[in-house]
């Protein structure tokens, strides 16, 4: 695989300053951004590879390898149980309607397509007992990263760690875009289930602000953002 600039410096600084990179392709035209990994603190296999994720990229970059970006979900795996509810099966499932394709169950295959991170560099199994100290450190370089900033469509996945309101307009000035506007803009299907879309001034980037993607959220809400996504990047040549 060959890696871009952006990605090389980002990875670097990652090494520099032990931040977590993420998974997934990162050529790709599509970033999720969630909450944090879901790892348990006495997961000690897990927590090892989340600390060296970004030392294992920068070996990657260094010797032309490449994630794996594709496997089955089988019985021994840890994320066959919550198949469905959990939010790898969620990705999935909005990487299918963003493609408009199907993929047989238990198969991860949209790594090849997006790349992922997280807007907290804390693992923890639930939001309640996250650390959640360093999220303006983290906001701070994803703007500040060219390698971010470059995705031509980003979905915050991350409910309440980033805002738009009255008083504070993160996304905006984090990813350098507009909100849409209610009429436009959001899409409200219960109070469980919703996104609002926002653009660059000149309509090259969408940022998808959403919930958390795992538990109960909507196939029919997966089904109106893939579109959406799906439509932006065939307007804007990436599909």
């Amino acid at each position: 695989m060959l890696y871009k600039t952006s990605f090389i410096d980002f990875v670097n600084n990652c090494v520099e300053n032990c931040y977590y990179v993420g998974t997934g392709n990162p050529n790709s035209k599509i970033l999720f951004i969630g909450k944090e990994s879901a790892i348990e603190p006495t997961n000690t296999v897990g927590q090892d590879w989340y600390l060296q994720n970004a030392k294992q990229w920068k070996s990657h970059i260094e010797n032309n390898t490449t994630e794996c970006f594709s496997y089955y979900v089988n019985e021994m795996h840890p994320l066959r149980k919550n198949w469905g509810k959990n939010t790898w099966s969620k990705y999935q499932l909005l990487s299918n309607n963003i493609l408009g394709k199907q993929t047989e169950k238990y198969c991860v295959d949209f790594l090849q397509s997006i790349f992922t991170t997280e807007i907290n560099d804390s693992p923890a199994k639930t939001t309640s007992t996250a650390n959640k100290s360093g999220l303006n450190e983290r906001k701070i370089l994803f703007k500040e990263s060219t390698f971010i900033q470059e995705y031509p469509v980003i979905l915050l996945a991350c409910s309440n760690y980033i805002k738009n309101n009255s008083e504070l307009r993160e996304i905006d000035e984090i990813f350098n875009v507009a909100y849409d506007g209610d009429e436009k803009g959001k899409h409200w299907f219960n109070k469980s289930n919703w996104f609002f879309t926002h653009h660059s001034p000149d309509n090259s980037k969408l940022v998808i602000h959403t919930r958390q993607l795992s538990a109960d959220v909507s196939n029919e809400m997966l089904k109106s953002m893939g579109e959406v996504i799906r439509q932006h990047l065939i307007k804007t040549e990436k599909i």
